[in-house]
Parts: C-alpha cells; sequence; structure tokens
C-alpha cells in the first residue's frame, strides 16, 4: 500500500521536554490550486501511530490506509513520531505522560496551523492581503473541525488529552507570551511558517497573521480510535497512573489534570474501529465497551466491528471494509 505523499515535513519540540518531534503534514486535493482551496472545508485530522517498541511509526501502513481516507474526504491530515519512533528525539517512556505531551504538542499546532490557513482564505476568491476578521454570520458557517486520531497506542493516547477549551487557553498567544524561546512559542511560530509555505504553494499574495486568536471560528472536535486499547494492557502502558498534561519546558513546570476519556468520549462524536479478531483486546470486551459507550445519555459514540480483522488489519479484505466506515463516518461529520 503506497503512503499519502507529505505536503511539508518539518519538527516540533514537545512541551513535555523539549525533545525534538519528526512531523508531517499532507494536504487534501483541495489545495492543488487557489479554486479549489476556497471550496476547502476547514477540516484536519491528526493520527497517531502504534507503539514505538513493537516498530511503531507515522509510516505505519494503517496509519496510512487512514490518513488516505481523511485526505480524500478534504481533511489536512497530520501525523507526527513520538519520542523513540523515527527521527524523533528521546525513548518510549512507561507511563505514557511525556507521550501525551508530545501528541498534545502537534494538537496545539495543528488547531494554529488550520486558523492561520482559515484567516488568510477567509474571503472566498480573494487574497489574504484583503483579509480580515469574520462577522458572527461569517464564522457561524466557517467552523474549524479537527479529528483527533490515533491506531492502538495511538489512540490511547488521544484519548486522554486536554478538553478542547483547554487546549485553546494554553496556546493562546496572550498567554504563552514570553521573553524566552519555549515550545508553546516554538509551534505558534511553526505553525505560521508552515501555513505561509502551503498558501506560497497555491501561488498567491497572503500575509499571515502574527497574532492570531484561536476563538475567530469556532472549533469542534471529534475523536477517531482504531483497534483502540481497552484495560489491562491499556494500564500496562500507563503503569497503572492517571494521565495529565506536564510541562517541564515552562515556568513552574505546570500540571494540567486530562479528563477521563469516557466523559470525552460520551459528550463529542466518536468513531471506534475495531476488528472482531483483535489479539490484544476481545471482541466481547470491545463490543461491551463500544455499547455502553454508545448508550450514555446523549452520545454520539459510533463503533464499527469489522469481521474477521485482527490487530493489525492485515487480513483479506479488511483493509477495504475499514476504509468505507471511514468514508461513511467522515462524511457526517
Amino acid at each position: 500500500m503506497n503512503h499519502p505523499s507529505a505536503g511539508f515535513s518539518f519538527s516540533l519540540s514537545s512541551i513535555y521536554d523539549g525533545s525534538k518531534l519528526e512531523c508531517r503534514i499532507h494536504l487534501p486535493r483541495e489545495f492543488k490550486n487557489i479554486e479549489l482551496a476556497a471550496s476547502w472545508p476547514n477540516r484536519g485530522a491528526i493520527i497517531a501511530h502504534p507503539y514505538a517498541p513493537l516498530g511503531g511509526n507515522f509510516d505505519d501502513p494503517v496509519v496510512g490506509f487512514v490518513s488516505d481516507e481523511l485526505l480524500d474526504a478534504g481533511c489536512i491530515v497530520g501525523t507526527f513520531n513520538f519520542r523513540g519512533a523515527g527521527d524523533s528525539e528521546g525513548r518510549t517512556s512507561w507511563t505514557a505522560k511525556p507521550e501525551l505531551g508530545d501528541y498534545v504538542s502537534f494538537y496545539g499546532f495543528m488547531l494554529q496551523y488550520l486558523h492561520f490557513l482559515k484567516l488568510a482564505l477567509a474571503p472566498r476568491g480573494q487574497g489574504a492581503s484583503d483579509a480580515r476578521m469574520p462577522t458572527n454570520k461569517e464564522a457561524n458557517h466557517s467552523d474549524s473541525h479537527l479529528i483527533l486520531g490515533g491506531y492502538s497506542y495511538g489512540s490511547l493516547i488521544a484519548s486522554h488529552v486536554p478538553t478542547l477549551d483547554t487546549m485553546l487557553n494554553l496556546f493562546d498567544p496572550t498567554s504563552t507570551a514570553t521573553t524566552r524561546s519555549t515550545p508553546l512559542a516554538e509551534i505558534r511560530d511553526t505553525a505560521k511558517r508552515i501555513a505561509a509555505a502551503t498558501l506560497d504553494r497555491l501561488q498567491i499574495s497572503h500575509t499571515v497573521a502574527d497574532d492570531l486568536n484561536l476563538r475567530v471560528w469556532p472549533t469542534s472536535i471529534s475523536y477517531l480510535l482504531v483497534s483502540p486499547l481497552l484495560p489491562p494492557i491499556s494500564q500496562f502502558l500507563t503503569m497503572f497512573s492517571t494521565l495529565s498534561l506536564e510541562m517541564k519546558t515552562e515556568p513552574q513546570s505546570p500540571r494540567i489534570p486530562c479528563p477521563r476519556p469516557t466523559d470525552q468520549q460520551s459528550t463529542n462524536t466518536v468513531l471506534a474501529l475495531f476488528g472482531d479478531q483483535d489479539n490484544f483486546t476481545s471482541a466481547g470486551k470491545l463490543q461491551k465497551w463500544s455499547d455502553e459507550m454508545a448508550h450514555k445519555p446523549d452520545s454520539r459514540f459510533q463503533f464499527r466491528m469489522i469481521a474477521g480483522a485482527g490487530h493489525f488489519w492485515r487480513e483479506d479484505g479488511v483493509e477495504e471494509q475499514a476504509r468505507h466506515a471511514l468514508k461513511e463516518w467522515v462524511c457526517q461529520i
């Protein structure tokens, strides 16, 4: 299977400890020219890879075919290597707390990158030099949407990220203004640089905003959990600890509590995609968990169990079924 070609490759510093992370952005067909870009639905997705000590990285074939379907649906897809994978610095931790910091770093990048692009492209069909802040009516029709996804271990980390409101506050430029260089400031600068490079590729004149108000356009999130890990395996990978976001690169090393995954997954749109032959978590346990999540009050949790599919999606015909399930789901959000 061919992996989607990377639109841009770059590095980010993890807000956990400053470790450099290898990152990629893949652009959908809407970014082939300015006419198509004007109709871009302002959607993005993050797909995190499986456990690095078992060979997981952003070139994983499952990450690849999931990315393919999201690109076809018009999403800008971002992938990155956790610490210890590929050319990212560091090594895999025993607690998953550093990896949570890695994911949040890329999450913050994607939020800002999508908003920089949207602000520059806001006046449909015009150059960003004519850009202005949208009216409330325009903003209501220009929501940003970001899919927080992951496969296997990647889905475990994605499930524990802070709330969207916490993320918007964390990456608010007014709250991260500092006289010294920090990963938070670097992530903002990198998002601006990659957004400018994306607009350059469209061969249009543009001015990327110096300051970014992440609340200009309403932002929504959803979760895509491919072959999710449940207890006891998920507990072994976190050393039975409650995950919180630690930021050793910031003054006073703040620690930000993270919500329970069940709370986030019962209030946001979710697709859990797994096989009935998963050898990491039994089909019965996955089915029971999914049924419970789907029947919570006001739940938007959906799941698809693919017959014959194992954890690694190598069986005949299962990738095509998974692609079909992804295509159906992403058209709904």
